[in-house]
């Protein structure tokens, strides 16, 4: 297995976060380990403005924890 390090951005600061796969992991997988990560971590923010109409895993991402993914490399 490979060391994958998912980086992000979070209250303007670049956070890292690492992944076991065999191989890359897509963006959208990427975005679905960090939601379920920030699910456990993070608070949920109070939405700033109404909600985007299309709930993607990264909108509700962005939106509930201020959460966009940067960055896909293998360590």
């Amino acid at each position: 297995m490979t060391t994958w390090k998912i980086t992000y951005s979070k209250d303007e600061r670049t956070e890292v976060f690492e992944l076991q796969s065999s191989s890359k992991p897509s963006m959208e997988q990427a975005v679905l380990q960090l939601l379920k990560m920030a699910e456990k971590v993070y608070e949920r923010e109070e939405p700033k403005d109404l909600p985007n109409e299309i709930q993607t895993p990264a909108v509700r991402l962005a939106e509930r924890y201020g959460i966009t993914i940067t960055g896909i490399t293998r360590d």
